[in-house]
């Protein structure tokens, strides 16, 4: 086992348009509520905590939102674990400052890296799993990625094909980003493909040395963000041009293990991801004031103060939230870009 004790990195990005109009730009995704009470960033926290403890989880934002995050971690981390990044220069960037960063503050120990708006449960389950990656991430000093068991085969999804056994994991054979809806099929069928979870666990020095193998700018530029200014970290950034950490490191290491997922999870990226992931395929998914008469595969969510009624309607999403209305075919809402972006065209985005 690494010596210090292990920390995580809730990388806190994205707009979350498919979310529109609960998530805005003063509101962005990682801060929708599911429930109405705790925010996805806030269930990542207290769902990781016992595992690493509050005060070497650390979230990492843009400087943009730099004040909007400031105000929504008040109290569920120390103010000094928000990390700020100058500018979006993709996930590979991101780790990487992120995980110097946490290891000059807090020493080289494994960091458990995730997003933070995934859906998952149970929490034990989840923690259980992150255990035995963070033990397999230090024991073999490698790259841990956690696998789900699909339940369906899903063009939308990254996938990992496990190969042998390797402690509690396995070693990946490849990975698979997207693939046609025939291939997804036979690769469930097969028994021997996962989801990709987004989940990397690895020390410091694992992704130091993966990063000289296959970025050895990026490497150079990690060795120099430890410590460093504000000012001198948006220099660095300034030149720094990234694809995400899956293509820059996972796909073209040698060194990357699978930990199986003891958990239900849901990569909840849109309204219709959301409707299923609560259950939306046994009955509608209502939330506030709403009455929904002879409708099915519906998802309501009621504004305060008003009611919401629905009759004899399909497949179909309802959110309201006083200053706004959406109503939209189920699946149509994994378009809703195309209402920020008109939205913005009219100077109406706010």
């Amino acid at each position: 086992m690494s010596a210090a004790k292990p920390s995580t990195l809730i990388i806190a990005g994205g707009r979350g348009t498919r979310f529109w109009p609960e998530s805005r730009v003063w509101r962005p995704k990682p801060l929708f509520s599911i429930d109405g009470r705790t925010s996805l960033l806030a269930d990542t926290i207290a769902r990781v905590a016992p595992v690493t403890g509050r005060a070497r989880t650390f979230v990492l934002v843009s400087a943009d939102q730099r004040a909007i995050f400031r105000k929504a971690l008040r109290g569920l981390i120390p103010p000094a674990n928000l990390i700020v990044e100058p500018s979006g220069r993709g996930t590979a960037v991101a780790i990487a400052y992120g995980c110097a960063t946490i290891a000059h503050r807090a020493g080289a120990g494994v960091v458990a890296v995730m997003p933070a708006d995934q859906y998952i449960t149970p929490p034990t389950a989840f923690r259980r799993t992150l255990g035995d990656a963070v033990e397999l991430a230090a024991a073999r000093h490698a790259v841990v990625v956690i696998g789900v068991v699909p339940d369906r085969p899903e063009p939308g999804y990254g996938y990992q094909q496990i190969g042998r056994p390797v402690g509690r994991g396995f070693q990946v054979v490849r990975f698979v980003e997207k693939p046609p809806l025939e291939a997804a099929r036979r690769m469930v069928a097969s028994g021997k493909f996962l989801w990709n979870a987004g989940i990397f666990v690895m020390e410091a020095a694992t992704l130091a040395s993966e990063l000289e193998q296959h970025a050895p700018d990026l490497a150079a530029a990690m060795r120099e963000f430890a410590g460093a200014s504000a000012a001198k970290v948006a220099r660095i950034y300034r030149s720094l041009d990234f694809d995400a950490f899956d293509r820059v490191v996972a796909e073209k290491s040698r060194n990357v293990l699978s930990v199986q997922a003891r958990f239900r999870w849901h990569d909840v990226g849109s309204w219709e991801g959301l409707w299923e992931a609560l259950g939306g395929r046994e009955s509608n998914v209502l939330k506030g004031e709403v009455i929904a008469l002879d409708c099915e595969g519906v998802l309501a969510r009621g504004g305060k103060g008003r009611l919401m009624v629905l009759l004899g309607v399909k497949d179909l999403v309802a959110v309201d939230t006083g200053d706004a209305l959406l109503i939209a075919g189920r699946k149509s809402s994994q378009d809703l870009r195309r209402v920020v972006d008109e939205l913005a065209r009219r100077r109406l985005d706010r």
